[in-house]
């Protein structure tokens, strides 16, 4: 939530507090947890009523479908009620794999472009990716059975990068009981690192982060980050011949079938080329999709304006070893909540160059109703 998208007479309280602090540090923290509290304001006090109804109604607690906590799940939490002493400057707390892999669930529902995403499992550190083609060959059950199978592999080091997200936990949270400790965690958590995986997915350098499907995963520049793939100004319109470079392209010399497209772009490119391309007046009154095969549209501004991604589905791998959790040397002893860094290591890298096409959005037409005309007969 940025300062301006708050209410006024919250704007007004924060910038009291700052400017009448003596330590600026400290109010800085305290500004952070109004904030951030404001902004979970309805997913607390539901949390809260979910809680007490849950602690005197057994039907409905299991109507509320909570995660059955693991043992190591539950002594996590068990430390999370006190976090200053569970997690100190000196001490780090590494969040079990299995909520780490249930956040990164929750992120692919939340993110219809992190659904493109392979998720490697979280206490994975190295994975294999890659793509295979070959021929079975049937034959008698005496003769010789051959085939050939290819395989081109890669190894993902998923411990290469670091994405750090700030956390600030109200305390109201820690003196619920667990299951709904967990649901709090795991939804900030997710909603933390959802940006941060669809930008490093898109435009990662590789250097600092993943390999976007916008870089090249092979080519790198002097400073260390990924060659950006080169922009295609021949993408004109979503007719067969319009899309058949982008197609033949995304088949990777013909390795891939490509039955459906994935189109990423940015929210104001959507509204001024991508929609005026892609749907068009219908013969019969109001609009309709012009395209010849399916095209999925994601629409989300880590997607750099100007620019538009062709992908498929399966193509990219994505994983995260541990998400480490310490309390900020700064916060010192806030009374009501606690600002806690996130960092979670990972990386991700696509099989090969040709998974994503990028074109120049602006070279778009708008579609225009073929008309026919009709010469009447003498």
């Amino acid at each position: 939530m940025k300062f301006d998208e708050i209410d006024k007479e919250l704007q007004l309280k924060v910038k009291e507090l700052l400017d009448n602090a003596e330590d600026k540090g400290e109010a800085i923290y305290q500004a952070a947890e109004m904030i951030v509290a404001a902004k979970n304001k309805k997913l607390i006090e539901e949390l809260k009523e979910q809680n007490a109804r849950a602690a005197a109604d057994e039907d409905y607690r299991r109507s509320l479908g909570l995660h059955s906590l693991s043992k190591e799940e539950k002594e996590f939490y068990e430390k999370f009620k006190d976090i200053k002493q569970a997690v100190t400057a000196s001490q780090i707390d590494i969040i079990p794999t299995s909520i780490v892999d249930r956040t990164l669930d929750d992120v692919k529902k939340a993110s219809d472009i992190l659904e493109l995403v392979e998720f490697a499992p979280a206490d994975v550190k190295k994975w294999i990716v890659g793509e295979h083609s070959g021929v079975a060959v049937w034959g008698d059950l005496t003769a010789a059975i051959t085939g050939e199978l290819s395989a081109e592999l890669s190894g993902l080091n998923i411990e290469q990068h670091k994405l750090s997200v700030y956390l600030v936990i109200p305390k109201a949270i820690r003196d619920l009981s667990l299951p709904f400790v967990d649901k709090y965690f795991t939804a900030i958590l997710a909603e933390a690192m959802q940006d941060g995986l669809v930008k490093g997915y898109l435009t990662g350098d590789g250097k600092t982060g993943p390999i976007g499907i916008m870089k090249q995963i092979e080519t790198f520049k002097e400073d260390g980050t990924a060659d950006d793939k080169a922009t295609l100004s021949t993408v004109t319109k979503f007719s067969p011949k319009g899309l058949s470079g982008v197609r033949k392209t995304l088949s990777n010399n013909g390795k891939r079938t490509v039955s459906e497209l994935e189109l990423i772009c940015n929210p104001l490119d959507e509204a001024e080329y991508v929609d005026p391309a892609l749907y068009g007046e219908a013969l019969t009154g109001g609009y309709r999709n012009t395209s010849f095969m399916p095209i999925n549209k994601h629409v989300d501004a880590n997607c750099p304006q100007g620019k538009g991604i062709f992908t498929i589905k399966g193509v990219y791998t994505m994983g995260a070893t541990s998400v480490q959790m310490k309390e900020y040397d700064q916060t010192k002893a806030l009374d009501d909540a606690d600002v806690i860094i996130g960092k979670c290591y990972a990386n991700g890298r696509a099989v090969d160059d040709n998974c994503a096409v990028v074109f120049d959005v602006t070279k778009l037409v708008e579609y225009v109703l073929p008309v026919t005309q009709v010469t009447a007969g003498a």
